[in-house]
This record gives structure tokens, C-alpha cells and sequence, in this order.
């Protein structure tokens, strides 16, 4: 039922967006999707960083932490972080190619439409990936019933937590972008 009443909406939008006359958009609006996009690039920008780093306390974890991961493990999680690292790039890459000043209106809603569908997969797929990892590894005999397995729990909903708010502001973005 739902579904069906997105597909007749986006029918009766479409035809509207596309008949948009494209010297119609007021350089207001333009200046204001640059903004939110350079924000969005931004954001972008940082998450890659910031999981570039992680990936590489991640991979010389073995010698500075106290936790001594077996290798298996490092590898598991570092494969993870990396596939991470080139979705965030990808994701970067798909906003930076939206060019304000040439595309149409359906065209940047079809850009953003694409990458909020991706940036969900990647998010569904990390988290069906990742909390079955972290939830294996709490309760290996190295970590069960320690501190370890504590400290990789609340590890675990405090790095889900921040991650669904940046998720959540990145798509605020996203359809700020749309308008």
C-alpha cells in the first residue's frame, strides 16, 4: 500500500520536475545548494579521513594495544574499514559530480536519489556485517566475561550510535540538496 502510494506521488512530481525551465533557477537557490553541497563534500571529506586513520590504528593495533586481537581478527575488521574507506570515496566522488550550474532540476534529484540508496546499502550491509563480528568476538575465551567483553560492547552501541546521527545529518544534507 505504501509503495504504491510513493510510485503514483513520484508520478504526478515527475513530469513537473522535468518541464522545470532550467534558467528558471534563481542563482539564490544555486548559491544555497553550493553551500549544502560543499558542506555535504565536507562531511565526506572528513568521514574518509577519519577512516583512513582508523584503519590504520586498526592494522598496528597488535603493537600499542592493550586488547592483543588475534590476526584473523585484525584482518576481518580491517577488510571492513577498508570497504568502508571506498564507499565513503565513492560517495564523495558521486557529490562531487553534481555540477550546480548545468544540470537540471530531476537530474540533481536523480544524482541524490542515487546516492542516498547507496549510502543505505553500504550502512545495511556494514551493520549486518560488522555487530555479528563484534558480537562473536565479545564472547570468544579471550574476551568473555572481562573487561574486554564489556569494553568492546560499549565500543559497539557508542560507534552505532554516532554513526546513525552522522548518517542521519548526511541525508538532512542530501535533501537540502534537493531543494
Amino acid at each position: 500500500m505504501e509503495l504504491e502510494e510513493l510510485k503514483s506521488a513520484w508520478q504526478s512530481v515527475n513530469p513537473k520536475i522535468g518541464q522545470q525551465p532550467d534558467g528558471k533557477i534563481t542563482d539564490r537557490a544555486i548559491r544555497h545548494r553550493r553551500d549544502v553541497k560543499s558542506r555535504l563534500s565536507s562531511r565526506f571529506l572528513f568521514d574518509g579521513i577519519f577512516t583512513v586513520i582508523c584503519l590504520i590504528l586498526m592494522s598496528t593495533s597488535r603493537l600499542w594495544s592493550p586488547m592483543k586481537l588475534p590476526g584473523w581478527w585484525l584482518i576481518a575488521f580491517c577488510a571492513m574499514i577498508l570497504l568502508g574507506a571506498l564507499a565513503i570515496g565513492r560517495m564523495y566522488l558521486f557529490v562531487r559530480k553534481i555540477n550546480l550550474w548545468e544540470d537540471t532540476n530531476s537530474e540533481i534529484i536523480t544524482s541524490v536519489i542515487r546516492i542516498k540508496k547507496f549510502y543505505r546499502n553500504i550502512e545495511l550491509v556494514t551493520t549486518i556485517a560488522v555487530i555479528p563480528l563484534l558480537l562473536w568476538l565479545s564472547v570468544t575465551p579471550l574476551f568473555a566475561n572481562s573487561w574486554r567483553m564489556f569494553f568492546v560492547w560499549v565500543l559497539t552501541v557508542g560507534a552505532f550510535t554516532l554513526e546513525y546521527l552522522w548518517y542521519r545529518k548526511n541525508i538532512r544534507y542530501l535533501d537540502r540538496l534537493n531543494h
